[in-house]
């Protein structure tokens, strides 16, 4: 009976509280193992999807990077047994003149440049190679002797392979890939990235352009005119070495460079960068290139003088400071080159000649 008139009496069979609470229990467990079997399945399809995506987009960018452009011959590659140790590339600034024919889609290599990757020391060495230099006379150039002509000239396929088997036969150096940059892009990535900061050592005025002393500023058209300008006394001795000014600033940049960048700059890349880098080198040779400290990065210079030759304006080598430079920074586990097998010519030698010796990157990066 119950002790309070108005409790109504509980039937039998009634749960009681605490039954209902495990039975609550139990249905809100039956909820959450259904709701994460369908996240589970649901996530599996978008990680399916995802996977397509990226495998997809990987191919296409690869495949683009790599479309038609063709690799250099195996026989100018670094010698396998150090190839874990040491890798070598070839990167130059191709240039387009207004008006001219390009039979190969293959302009002047208006820049030069080896680089060698010393893996195992964690340093980097780069050979400037003026645009001007006389390669010899058995090399296809148009009749110029210079090397800027020879990948434009020469039958291989890709046309840059020429230019690679050539430094490769005269320089005795080996080369693993090669980075083309056309000019166009040269401009337009500048651009995108809201210019970059380069270090002027003293003033510059050509054609009613003018850059004065100190850190500036550059657009791409400002940038493009410092690399290229030849208006010295000592022309292109003179521009290689502002030159060095703009790779330092360029390496300071890329120390620096945000996600936003890539996505800035990536379509420009796609467009006006050729190369036989996949992305899987890319991916693995970025952050070791970046892991390199600045004062571990050498700029060299192959020394020689200008003179003329069959009525061009060349740059001659000088052999013996050359063989030196080479076998100094660019043959670090290979045997030394010996003075027959430096294949290229020498049309004057006086005292005057510039300096070889490797200069750290941070010694042109002013603050």
């Amino acid at each position: 009976m119950p002790q309070n008139r108005n409790e109504k009496a509980r039937p039998n069979n009634r749960p009681t509280s605490a039954s209902r609470r495990r039975v609550a229990i139990a249905r809100k467990k039956a909820r959450m193992r259904a709701m994460r079997r369908r996240r589970m399945a649901f996530s599996a399809v978008l990680l399916i999807c995802f996977s397509g995506i990226v495998y997809t987009v990987y191919g296409l960018f690869n495949s683009a990077l790599i479309n038609n452009v063709g690799v250099l011959p195996k026989e100018i590659h670094t010698p396998e047994e150090v190839q874990r140790d040491n890798i070598n590339f070839l990167v130059c600034g191709i240039d387009y003149e207004d008006g001219r024919s390009y039979g190969t889609n293959m302009g002047m290599t208006d820049v030069v440049l080896y680089v060698s990757f010393d893996i195992k020391a964690n340093e980097i060495n780069i050979l400037q190679i003026p645009r001007d230099t006389f390669i010899g006379e058995d090399v296809r150039t148009g009749g110029t002797g210079k090397i800027n002509a020879v990948a434009l000239r020469g039958e291989e396929n890709p046309p840059i392979a020429n230019l690679a088997r050539v430094i490769n036969e005269k320089f005795g150096l080996p080369i693993d890939y090669y980075i083309l940059i056309d000019m166009d892009a040269f401009r337009e990535i500048i651009n995108k990235l809201g210019g970059i900061e380069v270090y002027v050592p003293e003033r510059i005025e050509l054609d009613g352009n003018v850059l004065e002393p100190g850190l500036t500023l550059m657009d791409g058209a400002t940038a493009e005119f410092f690399v290229r300008n030849r208006n010295y006394a000592q022309a292109d001795i003179k521009r290689l070495e502002m030159q060095r000014y703009f790779y330092a600033a360029v390496f300071r940049k890329l120390i620096s460079f945000p996600p936003s960048d890539v996505v800035k700059v990536l379509p420009v890349y796609m467009q006006y960068v050729e190369t036989d880098l996949t992305l899987a080198d890319l991916g693995q040779l970025f952050p070791r290139v970046m892991a390199v400290p600045r004062e571990n990065i050498f700029l060299y210079r192959v020394p020689g003088e200008a003179v003329m030759h069959n009525g061009h304006s060349v740059y001659t080598v000088h052999r013996a400071p050359l063989l030196e430079c080479l076998n100094t920074g660019f043959r670090p586990y290979q045997p030394p080159l010996t003075e027959e097998e430096l294949g290229i010519v020498e049309l004057a030698y006086t005292n005057d000649y510039i300096s070889w010796e490797g200069v750290p990157l941070s010694g042109f990066q002013t603050e």
